[in-house]
């Protein structure tokens, strides 16, 4: 079980708390965030993980060369002047990518249990598996349309530009791929969310229902509910 980690943003909004770190690394209790990110994902014994980094990447570089996990851990940088969006990211660390993994933000931390995700993308045999929260247990406004076939299963469209006025879930920040759809895509800087769009509505995509909050600090407010929160 791999996880790729999106960490190459510029966090334009976060500024007004850190102009020197980027968002991952910004301290809190004197620990940089992402140390929380990585304690609560080790307990799963991830194979590896991959950085996908740009903004201050040299600053994640050297907080990567200090890591000690007993998973191995790599890094792929572009240029911060010429970002390839989340989904040119993926796809400049395809040589690193196993044929199944997930990829998920590195301003969040995320409550579920990855194992048992992993192995429910695997079974469903989908190109895409996404998490899902219910609207009622966010602020954030839903962006994907849900509903339960006979069997009891998922059936959804994602859709971030132009979500479905019905709409009733969030992507909760942690989706399972296979390797060769970035292979296949032609171009190298695009959104993420572009994937996940066509694959939903082409029913190549299996959806994982999750029900805890998560920790974000994507804005100055979250990084303020962030810090109460891991203060405690």
């Amino acid at each position: 079980m791999q996880i790729i980690f999106l960490c190459g943003g510029m966090g334009t909004r976060l500024r007004a708390v850190s102009k020197e770190f980027p968002k991952g690394l910004i301290p809190i209790k004197d620990k940089p965030f992402f140390d929380y990110i990585l304690n609560s994902i080790s307990s799963y014994k991830p194979s590896s993980i991959h950085f996908c980094l740009g903004y201050k990447s040299e600053l994640y570089i050297k907080y990567i060369e200090k890591l000690n996990y007993p998973f191995s851990i790599s890094y792929t940088c572009e240029n911060q002047n010429f970002l390839l969006g989340t989904g040119g990211a993926i796809k400049k660390a395809f040589d690193f990518l196993e044929n199944d993994f997930i990829v998920q933000y590195g301003d969040t931390i995320l409550d579920f249990d990855y194992k048992k995700f992993f192995d429910f993308h695997l079974e469903n045999k989908k190109d895409m598996t996404m998490t899902i929260l219910h609207k009622s247990r966010t602020n954030e406004n839903p962006n994907i349309y849900c509903y339960k076939n006979k069997l009891g299963d998922f059936k959804c469209v994602y859709n971030k530009k132009t979500p479905h006025q019905k709409a009733n879930f969030i992507d909760y920040g942690a989706i399972a791929f296979k390797k060769f759809l970035f292979e296949r895509e032609a171009k190298l800087k695009f959104d993420l969310s572009e994937l996940q769009h066509s694959l939903s509505i082409n029913s190549r995509s299996s959806f994982f229902e999750v029900f805890n909050k998560y920790i974000e600090i994507g804005t100055p407010k979250s990084f303020n509910e962030a810090l109460n929160f891991l203060s405690k």
